[in-house]
């Protein structure tokens, strides 16, 4: 950033710092004040400049550096983030806790599955002022996790209507004809 003047250097860490929003960029770093058209205009300016691109670019080039180094460390795959929604969301309580004579059991941490155990977001122990002790054991959203799943695999988006005149068209050995104007027999 030693090529920049201390009003580009401003508008380049701002840029950076706030999600990219060159707009609010350049009123930090310039005019706090200037009309909307201004501002998009010079920030969008500031953004080609020739000084300024390398400097995003770099700084673009060692976050991508740092993420790739974070998600190998901790194996952050599309295939290990659905497996943990996956977990959660089909997470049963049962393999947790248990009710027997009605009262509540809980399971043995050292006995549970690794999906048991991830699906598992706190255990917490209280202990009121007669001595009576409350475990509480919490797990993840489940909704959250399925709906995560659902977008995912599509599922979220409404399913195409059932219409016998699509299938008409569909299976028409003369498509053309609607183009001419003709109908069908039947209508």
């Amino acid at each position: 950033m030693a090529n920049l003047t201390p009003k580009q250097r401003r508008f380049v860490e701002e840029y950076l710092s706030n999600g990219e929003n060159a707009a609010a960029a350049y009123r930090v770093a310039y005019k706090p004040n200037a009309s909307d058209s201004t501002v998009e205009r010079n920030a969008f300016r500031l953004l080609k400049n020739a000084k300024v691109v390398p400097v995003i670019q770099e700084a673009h080039g060692r976050a991508k550096k740092r993420t790739d180094k974070i998600m190998e460390r901790y194996a952050i795959t599309k295939e290990n983030v659905l497996r943990e929604f996956a977990r959660i969301g089909f997470a049963d309580v049962t393999d947790v806790v248990s009710i027997a004579d009605g009262r509540v059991k809980i399971s043995n941490t050292d006995g549970l599955t690794e999906d048991a155990r991830r699906s598992i977001s706190e255990i917490s122990e209280t202990v009121n002022e007669s001595g009576d002790r409350t475990i509480k054991v919490k797990s993840h959203s489940k909704i959250a996790a399925l709906t995560a799943l659902a977008k995912h695999l599509g599922l979220d988006k409404p399913e195409p209507e059932d219409d016998d005149a699509l299938d008409d068209m569909a299976n028409d050995q003369d498509p053309e004809r609607i183009d001419r104007g003709e109908t069908t027999e039947e209508g």
